[in-house]
């Protein structure tokens, strides 16, 4: 599966991330917890030219408090729509070379009716496996593999582009 990762992530122009799961676990007391690794993911595609967008249907502005709380703001801007094709259309994406990294089956359905491939994020391996019988091609328990798979296509770009100067 890593070497799949790597494929999807090398051709990806922009990553659109559900709020609750992939960025952060929503709490009942409306706290948000940090995904492990979400944040230096979030980082490393920035860093390297990927466009971010968060979708969902949390609020915008609470959305927003929680990105400039982790120092994200940067990253996103203010890419943050409730929907999929709401993204797409505004970060003026391909749906093909964009990726959905959502944690529920309802953003699974979203990405694929706007012809975004999904990469599932579950909590655990059993939430990962819900996610890939509701039909997700790639579903992960940690966003580590996501993380290393960002860094190993952005070496392969630049082995690449070094190679083709010479």
């Amino acid at each position: 599966m890593y070497d799949d990762l790597i494929d999807v992530i090398g051709g990806t122009e922009h990553v659109l991330f559900g709020f609750d799961g992939p960025l952060c676990r929503l709490r009942a007391s409306s706290a948000a917890w940090p995904t492990p690794y979400a944040d230096p993911l979030v980082r490393t595609l920035a860093a390297v030219g990927t466009g971010l967008a968060v979708v969902g249907d949390t609020p915008p502005a609470a959305v927003r408090a929680y990105l400039t709380g982790r120092g994200l703001t940067g990253c996103f801007g203010r890419h943050v729509y409730g929907g999929v094709p709401d993204a797409v259309t505004a970060l003026g994406a391909r749906p093909e070379t964009s990726l959905m990294i959502g944690a529920t089956p309802e953003e699974l359905v979203a990405a694929r009716d706007a012809g975004v491939p999904f990469l599932g994020h579950g909590r655990d391996e059993r939430h990962a496996a819900l996610l890939r019988r509701a039909g997700a091609r790639w579903a992960v328990p940690s966003l580590e593999p996501v993380l290393d798979a960002v860094r190993a296509a952005a070496r392969l770009s630049a082995r690449t582009e070094t190679e083709q100067r010479s």
